[in-house]
């Protein structure tokens, strides 16, 4: 399943349907009126970031060595096209201005600092990947082509002086000290406000506690326990952060039918109230269930037929999930699943994430389900929930075991003796009066 071709027939907000308004960090207060001789003051002002510059090598350096994090979660994906990229290397070149890269820095417990690129990621990229070898500088008046490394071909490497004088470029940086997340997400909020940023670019940058929810979901999903090469996901422009976004508000907002737009989850996502422990447990439980489904042999077949999963089946099954997770077992979910799929390939022809095709799947999942039957796993269908829960607890039993027998095994070959524990049972214990 692909989730970068996410569509929608309702129309979505575009970065000029509506004026930008920031959304608040921290709840609003009702304020005291003010005295009316009372000095106006600031307040929640960011400490004065400073202005450095680094070259073009250090730059580099610092991404290959990780000190530079190009992808925090609301960052864009890499968005510009290769002319653009081999554009920027000329201005380089040709000395011509670049706006400057904005970094938050945090400064590591052995000294060192990370850089996170809260703007500038487009450009970085093009200059790694430029002296990577992957794309060349072209000259605008001849068209001729040079590389940063040769390689292969009829490459032409640039001239060692440019090659030198690229390397030494000095590139202007603003850097911010004592950042929080927030606080980074509002300045890159901010900085792209005249850039045109899709819906779903636009969500992974509110900040909130719904926000935090689904990019712990996406970290899930997207990790290496998560759905791996089992289940073809998406990341393009953060529609696999919208796709999630809108699984949960479905279930926040059950038992509403209706799907949700970009504005919706958008409104959605910056409103601060708190989300409720045992809420998040059950989102969670939803996702572990949704990735035990599809890593399993046994229940994968529900993803692979008719045809591969839409957008819209994907999110519509995590709603399934998460409304009979402790009522059905993993092959009763797994039946579900497969025909809540064919019932709507039955009845459109066209399965989109629109208003008729959410409708007609919201049905199946609350009514049409409790006349069905659905194949059991003839061992008593325990609940999904409790399987999984029981799985998870075997998992870290068997890994506790495995790190005490390593523990066991150290300790003999270091000292020569059985572990502390294993000579309690080698000293014969004391009985009672009269016993030996």
């Amino acid at each position: 399943m692909s989730l970068s071709d996410f569509e929608s027939d309702l129309t979505e907000l575009s970065s000029s349907d509506e004026e930008y308004i920031p959304v608040s960090l921290k709840p609003q207060k009702k304020k005291a009126p003010s005295k009316p001789n009372a000095e106006y003051k600031v307040t929640n002002a960011l400490r004065p970031p400073r202005t450095t510059s680094y070259t073009a090598r250090s730059l580099y350096d610092q991404i290959i060595d990780g000190a530079i994090i190009l992808d925090p979660p609301y960052q864009r994906d890499v968005v510009w096209s290769e002319p653009k990229q081999v554009g920027l290397i000329d201005s380089l070149l040709r000395n011509y201005y670049i706006p400057p890269l904005i970094f938050a820095v945090t400064s590591r417990d052995d000294g060192t600092e990370s850089r996170v690129c809260i703007d500038g990621k487009q450009r970085l990229t093009s200059i790694q990947q430029f002296m990577d070898g992957l794309i060349c500088h072209k000259d605008t008046f001849t068209n001729k082509k040079y590389w940063f490394k040769g390689g292969t071909g009829k490459r032409v490497p640039l001239p060692k002086q440019y090659l030198q004088a690229f390397a030494n470029k000095q590139i202007v940086c603003v850097e911010y000290d004592s950042l929080s997340d927030d606080q980074e997400r509002e300045i890159f909020r901010r900085v792209q406000m005249g850039v045109a940023l899709t819906p779903a670019e636009r969500m992974q940058a509110i900040a909130g506690p719904w926000t935090t929810l689904i990019r712990d979901i996406q970290l899930k999903v997207l990790g290496e326990d998560g759905f791996g090469e089992d289940l073809d996901w998406g990341h393009a422009r953060g529609r696999d952060f919208q796709c999630l976004a809108s699984i949960v508000y479905l279930i926040d907002n059950y038992p509403t039918s209706k799907f949700p737009d970009a504005t919706q989850l958008e409104k959605w996502l910056s409103s601060s109230g708190p989300v409720s422990a045992n809420f998040q447990e059950g989102i969670m439980d939803t996702f572990r269930i949704f990735i035990a489904l599809v890593k399993d042999s046994k229940y994968n077949a529900a993803f692979q037929k008719p045809t591969r999963v839409s957008p819209i089946e994907f999110t519509m099954t995590g709603v399934l999930i998460h409304l009979y997770r402790l009522k059905f077992s993993l092959q009763q979910l797994s039946s579900a699943i497969w025909k809540m799929r064919a019932d709507v390939r039955t009845k459109h022809v066209d399965v989109r994430a629109n208003t008729k095709v959410a409708s007609t799947m919201y049905t199946f999942i609350t009514e049409d389900i409790k006349g069905i039957e659905l194949q059991g796993d003839e061992k008593g269908d325990s609940p999904a929930v409790t399987m999984i829960k029981s799985a998870s607890l075997t998992c870290k039993l068997s890994k506790r075991e495995r790190e005490e027998d390593t523990s066991d095994n150290e300790y003999e070959e270091l000292t020569g003796s059985p572990h502390r524990a294993d000579i309690r049972e080698l000293v014969p214990r004391r009985g009672k009066a009269g016993e030996r």
